[in-house]
């Protein structure tokens, strides 16, 4: 069975984005991996972090996201759409590109949070760099707007 690859970050798209992968894999009869990066804690770079709050805090991001996989999988659980979860640590980039290349993924559906050239000049974008160098389609899922 192929295998929608579903990067997802638990920001404000992240239900259209689900929502968008669910209809593609109905449609092909595909299976879906919901995957979520990530980051290490920002406040690591201060270096004045305990040992012990840097785990737990670490801990608990990583509990939040398997708590949020889950919730999401089970939506899709109840569509009957085949679905796995799965989180790693890392820069989320990076950490989709190789998933997808492991799977391997037929398609790779994400959200793009719509920020503007400039944002994306200076921070980057995810979307921008898995679409660049994925090793299969890309489906992006914009932000919806309130003005549209």
């Amino acid at each position: 069975m192929k295998t929608i690859l579903v990067p997802v970050d638990f920001s404000a798209v992240t239900a259209r984005v689900v929502a968008q992968a669910a209809e593609l894999a109905q449609a092909l009869h595909c299976g879906v991996e919901l995957f979520h990066a990530l980051a290490p804690p920002v406040n690591v770079v201060t270096y004045d972090m305990p040992v012990e709050a840097f785990a737990k805090e670490i801990e608990f991001a990583q509990e939040q996201a398997l708590r949020k996989l889950g919730e999401l999988k089970r939506l899709l659980d109840a569509k009957e759409i085949t679905c796995t979860s799965k989180f790693t640590q890392g820069h989320a980039v990076a950490a989709i590109l190789d998933e997808a290349r492991n799977l391997p993924a037929a398609f790779v559906v994400m959200g793009s949070h719509g920020h503007g050239a400039f944002y994306e000049l200076l921070a980057g974008s995810t979307t921008h760099g898995v679409l660049h160098r994925t090793p299969c389609p890309v489906v992006i899922v914009p932000t919806e707007r309130p003005d549209r």
